[in-house]
């Protein structure tokens, strides 16, 4: 499916993705993005950093993937990916895991690619 590229308000921290990285991504990506965005914002705009909490976040992503702009494999998330509850719920700090909260790896390619402004 392609995403639709609707850029919201102006400001929207999710038009800034949106146009950084037109086709999207897939959840693994999107997943690794938004934790690493909410642990480490340097390379986000100023103008953008007041909507790094983890309440707008998980907005913000829900509603890309509401868009379609984060490509959920059939059955893979269900209709949960679509809710902020989903994000909220990743990016709650878990004290019982043990080993690193996310792929960091991943979650620093992905945001190059979007520093870069790479499809």
């Amino acid at each position: 499916m392609e995403p639709r590229i609707n850029h919201g308000q102006p400001g929207w921290l999710g038009a800034w993705l949106q146009e950084r990285c037109r086709q999207g991504l897939g959840v693994p990506e999107a997943e690794c993005l938004c934790l690493r965005m909410y642990y480490k914002f340097d390379g986000i705009p100023m103008a953008l950093r007041h909507q790094l909490s983890r309440v707008t976040l998980a907005s913000t992503f829900a509603e890309l993937a509401r868009r379609g702009w984060i490509r959920a494999a059939r059955d893979a998330a269900g209709e949960d990916l679509l809710t902020p509850q989903y994000w909220q719920r990743l990016l709650t700090p878990n004290y019982h895991r043990s080993g690193p909260i996310y792929d960091q790896a991943l979650g620093e390619t992905v945001f190059l690619r979007l520093q870069r402004g790479l499809d």
